[in-house]
C-alpha cells in the first residue's frame, strides 16, 4: 500500500495550498454568506496531479499510469467537464435539466471509453449478465452517485469527509483485488478530499460547491465501477453501493418523499438526513458533521466485511444487515411518518390533507 499512501500524500500536498489560494467569491450560500464555493478545482487538481507526481519517483507507478493512461485521462476529462459545469452553477444557477443532461453525457462518454458494469456479481457469488441494459445501469449508477454526493453537501465538511472515507475504503478494496491503478486513483481522491477539508470544517473558509460535490460523486462512481473488478472481470457493484449507502439512501428518500408530497423531485429542500439529525438530536455545527461521519463509517465497515466475505453467504448476510440498518435509520429519522402523511398518501388513503400554515380555510 506504499504507492497508495504516497499518492494520497501527493494529492493532499497539491489540494491543501490550492484550496487556500481560492479566494474568488461566488454566489451567496443559503445563509447569505459570500465565500469561495469552487473547492472542486483544488480537488480536481490534486486528483489529476498525484499519479503523475508518483510516476516521477516510482517506476511501478509510472508503469501503472502508462498502461491505462487513456482510461485515466478520459476519467479526468469527463470529471473535469462535470466539475466545470458545477463551477458555472456556483457563480450563477443553472437549470436542473441542463445539469442532469451534462451528467448523463459525461457518464455515457465514460461508458464508451470502457468504464462499465457488464456483469453484476450479487451477494453470495451469483452473477447476472446485463446485456443491453449495461449502458443503462452504468449511466444510471454514475448519475445517481454524482447527484447523491451533491445532495448531502448541506453542512460544512459533510460531503468532502464522506468522500474521503469512501475513497479510502475503496482504495484498500481495489488494492486487495490487485487493481493497483484504480487503488492509486481512489487514494488520490482520498488525499485531495483531505486537502480541502481543513478549510471546510468548523468555521468554513471555503465551500465545496457544486464543482466539488459533482466531481467527487462522478469520480467515486466511475472508479467504483472499475475498482471493484474481481479476478473474473465481473463487478460486485454491491460493495461500493454499501460504502456509498448513506448518500444513496438519502437521495432515494428525498426523491420519494418529494414525489409523495406532489413536488418536483429535482427541486431542492432542507429535509435531508443531516437536516433531520440537526433538528431531532439538537446537534449543531461540527457535531452534525461528526454524526454523519459515524454513520458513513458504519456503511464503510460493512463494505469491508462484504468484501472480506465476497462470494460467500457472509456477503449476503452483511447486505441484509445493511438493508435493515438503512430502513431502521429512515424510520428513526421520522421519514416513515412523513411519507405516510404526505399529500399523495393521504389522497390514496381517502383522507383530506392537513391544512398548511397560512391557509384561511
Amino acid at each position: 500500500m506504499w504507492l497508495e499512501a504516497g499518492t494520497a500524500l501527493a494529492a493532499f500536498a497539491v489540494a491543501l495550498p490550492l484550496t487556500g489560494a481560492l479566494r474568488l467569491p461566488t454566489k451567496r450560500g443559503r445563509r447569505g454568506e459570500v465565500m469561495p464555493r469552487i473547492g472542486g478545482i483544488s480537488i480536481l487538481a490534486g486528483f489529476l496531479a498525484a499519479p503523475f507526481i508518483m510516476a516521477a519517483f516510482s517506476g511501478q507507478a509510472r508503469e501503472f499510469v502508462s498502461e491505462d493512461r487513456q482510461q485515466f485521462l478520459m476519467l479526468g476529462v469527463c470529471g473535469g467537464i462535470v466539475c466545470a459545469m458545477g463551477a458555472r452553477d456556483d457563480f450563477r444557477d443553472l437549470d436542473w435539466r441542463f445539469k442532469l443532461g451534462t451528467h448523463v453525457l459525461a457518464a455515457l462518454a465514460l461508458y464508451l471509453s470502457g468504464f462499465h458494469v457488464d456483469r453484476m456479481t450479487l451477494p453470495g457469488g451469483d452473477t447476472v449478465a446485463l446485456g443491453p441494459l449495461d449502458p443503462v445501469v452504468t449511466v444510471a449508477w454514475m448519475v445517481l452517485v454524482t447527484n447523491a454526493v451533491n445532495l448531502v453537501d448541506g453542512r460544512d465538511g459533510v460531503a468532502a469527509g464522506m468522500a474521503a472515507m469512501v475513497s479510502g475504503t475503496m482504495s484498500y478494496i481495489a488494492w486487495d483485488l490487485g487493481h493497483d491503478l484504480i487503488a492509486m486513483l481512489f487514494a488520490a481522491l482520498f488525499g485531495a478530499s483531505l486537502g480541502f477539508l481543513p478549510f471546510n470544517l468548523g468555521k468554513a473558509r471555503r465551500f465545496l460547491g457544486d464543482s466539488g460535490a459533482y466531481f467527487l460523486g462522478f469520480t467515486l462512481a466511475g472508479l467504483s465501477v472499475a475498482g471493484a473488478l474481481d479476478e473474473t472481470g465481473r463487478v460486485p457493484l454491491y460493495i461500493p453501493l454499501v460504502a456509498l449507502g448513506l448518500p444513496v439512501l438519502d437521495t432515494a428518500v428525498a426523491f420519494l418523499r418529494r414525489f409523495l408530497d406532489g413536488r418536483n423531485p429535482m427541486h431542492a429542500d432542507f429535509d435531508h438526513f443531516h437536516d433531520r439529525i440537526e433538528r431531532l438530536l439538537g446537534l449543531t455545527g461540527l457535531k452534525v458533521t461528526l454524526a454523519v461521519y459515524a454513520l458513513t463509517a458504519v456503511f464503510c465497515a460493512a463494505a469491508l466485511l462484504a468484501h472480506t466475505w465476497y462470494k460467500s453467504v457472509g456477503s449476503a448476510v452483511v447486505s441484509a444487515a445493511v438493508l435493515a440498518f438503512g430502513i431502521g435509520l429512515v424510520l428513526a429519522l421520522g421519514y416513515g411518518r412523513t411519507m405516510w402523511n404526505s399529500a399523495r398518501m393521504l389522497a390514496w388513503r381517502g383522507r383530506a390533507p392537513a391544512p398548511r400554515e397560512g391557509d384561511t380555510g
